[in-house]
Protein backbone atom coordinates (compact mmCIF):
# COMPACT_ATOMS: atom_id res chain seq x y z
CA UNK A 1 0.00 0.00 0.00
CA UNK A 2 1.26 3.28 -0.94
CA UNK A 3 1.13 5.58 2.20
CA UNK A 4 -0.22 9.20 1.78
CA UNK A 5 2.29 12.09 3.62
CA UNK A 6 2.29 11.79 7.02
CA UNK A 7 0.83 14.45 8.79
CA UNK A 8 2.25 14.95 12.48
CA UNK A 9 4.46 17.78 13.22
CA UNK A 10 8.46 16.13 13.22
CA UNK A 11 10.66 17.23 15.52
CA UNK A 12 14.71 16.54 15.20
CA UNK A 13 16.36 15.03 18.67
CA UNK A 14 18.96 12.85 17.73
CA UNK A 15 19.69 8.90 18.03
CA UNK A 16 19.58 8.57 21.83
CA UNK A 17 17.23 6.71 23.08
CA UNK A 18 17.77 8.88 26.85
CA UNK A 19 17.59 12.02 24.95
CA UNK A 20 14.21 10.73 23.04
CA UNK A 21 12.44 9.98 26.42
CA UNK A 22 13.65 12.90 28.04
CA UNK A 23 12.38 15.17 25.78
CA UNK A 24 9.19 13.64 25.47
CA UNK A 25 8.50 13.59 29.17
CA UNK A 26 9.66 17.37 29.67
CA UNK A 27 7.28 18.45 26.42
CA UNK A 28 4.54 16.05 29.13
CA UNK A 29 3.88 13.90 26.13
CA UNK A 30 4.78 10.25 28.32
CA UNK A 31 4.35 8.89 31.66
CA UNK A 32 7.90 8.77 32.12
CA UNK A 33 7.97 4.97 31.30
CA UNK A 34 10.32 4.22 28.61
CA UNK A 35 9.20 4.65 24.86
CA UNK A 36 10.41 3.86 21.11
CA UNK A 37 11.21 6.96 18.97
CA UNK A 38 7.84 7.18 16.33
CA UNK A 39 10.28 7.59 13.66
CA UNK A 40 8.72 8.00 9.77
CA UNK A 41 9.89 4.74 8.57
CA UNK A 42 8.24 2.78 12.05
CA UNK A 43 5.05 4.58 11.74
CA UNK A 44 4.85 3.73 8.22
CA UNK A 45 5.83 0.18 8.61
CA UNK A 46 2.41 0.35 11.02
CA UNK A 47 0.57 1.57 8.50
CA UNK A 48 1.61 -0.57 6.09
CA UNK A 49 0.20 -2.72 8.33
CA UNK A 50 -3.61 -2.12 7.46
CA UNK A 51 -5.41 -0.91 4.45
CA UNK A 52 -6.50 2.75 5.69
CA UNK A 53 -6.26 5.81 5.53
CA UNK A 54 -3.98 7.71 7.73
CA UNK A 55 -5.65 10.84 7.86
CA UNK A 56 -9.40 8.74 8.59
CA UNK A 57 -10.76 9.51 12.34
CA UNK A 58 -11.38 6.52 14.17
CA UNK A 59 -12.95 8.71 17.27
CA UNK A 60 -12.72 11.51 19.45
CA UNK A 61 -11.37 11.96 22.41
CA UNK A 62 -11.79 13.14 25.34
CA UNK A 63 -11.49 15.21 27.32
CA UNK A 64 -10.31 17.43 24.49
CA UNK A 65 -12.61 15.53 21.81
CA UNK A 66 -9.28 15.57 19.52
CA UNK A 67 -9.62 12.96 16.49
CA UNK A 68 -7.98 9.41 16.82
CA UNK A 69 -6.53 9.46 13.55
CA UNK A 70 -5.34 6.35 12.28
CA UNK A 71 -1.68 8.06 11.79
CA UNK A 72 -1.72 9.36 15.68
CA UNK A 73 -2.62 5.69 16.43
CA UNK A 74 -0.33 4.46 14.71
CA UNK A 75 2.33 6.79 16.29
CA UNK A 76 1.24 5.56 19.85
CA UNK A 77 1.72 1.98 18.89
CA UNK A 78 5.00 2.33 18.06
CA UNK A 79 6.13 4.43 20.97
CA UNK A 80 4.40 1.56 22.87
CA UNK A 81 6.17 -1.25 21.20
CA UNK A 82 3.10 -2.44 19.20
CA UNK A 83 4.09 -4.45 16.35
CA UNK A 84 2.44 -3.61 12.80
CA UNK A 85 -0.01 -7.04 13.29
CA UNK A 86 -1.12 -5.28 16.09
CA UNK A 87 -2.95 -2.48 13.82
CA UNK A 88 -6.47 -3.93 13.63
CA UNK A 89 -6.67 -5.02 16.96
CA UNK A 90 -5.52 -1.05 17.73
CA UNK A 91 -8.21 0.29 15.52
CA UNK A 92 -10.86 -1.64 16.76
CA UNK A 93 -10.36 -0.67 20.61
CA UNK A 94 -10.09 2.92 19.77
CA UNK A 95 -13.21 2.62 17.58
CA UNK A 96 -14.57 1.00 20.47
CA UNK A 97 -13.81 3.38 23.18
CA UNK A 98 -14.67 6.47 21.62
CA UNK A 99 -18.18 5.27 20.53
CA UNK A 100 -20.44 7.83 22.28
CA UNK A 101 -22.58 4.91 23.56
CA UNK A 102 -19.55 4.33 26.08
CA UNK A 103 -19.91 7.69 27.04
CA UNK A 104 -15.51 7.39 27.99
CA UNK A 105 -15.51 11.46 29.29
CA UNK A 106 -17.56 10.42 31.81
CA UNK A 107 -15.85 8.12 32.73
CA UNK A 108 -12.57 9.96 32.69
CA UNK A 109 -14.20 12.65 35.07
CA UNK A 110 -15.38 10.47 38.00
CA UNK A 111 -14.94 10.51 41.63
CA UNK A 112 -15.41 6.84 41.55
CA UNK A 113 -13.24 4.28 39.53
CA UNK A 114 -13.94 2.91 37.02
CA UNK A 115 -12.31 1.14 34.36
CA UNK A 116 -12.20 0.27 30.37
CA UNK A 117 -11.48 -3.24 29.57
CA UNK A 118 -10.88 -4.52 26.32
CA UNK A 119 -11.24 -8.38 25.23
CA UNK A 120 -9.71 -9.85 22.26
CA UNK A 121 -9.67 -13.30 21.40
CA UNK A 122 -9.18 -15.17 18.13
CA UNK A 123 -5.64 -15.65 16.76
CA UNK A 124 -4.28 -12.20 17.81
CA UNK A 125 -4.65 -13.21 21.42
CA UNK A 126 -1.03 -14.92 21.01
Amino acid sequence: MVVPSLQAERFEIGDDLWAVNDFFLEKNWTDGLPILPPTEERVTRMLDAINRDPQESIGLVPPRWAAATVEKIAINAVMAGCRPAHMPVLLAAVEAITDPKLNLYSLQATTGGPSVMLIVNGPMRD
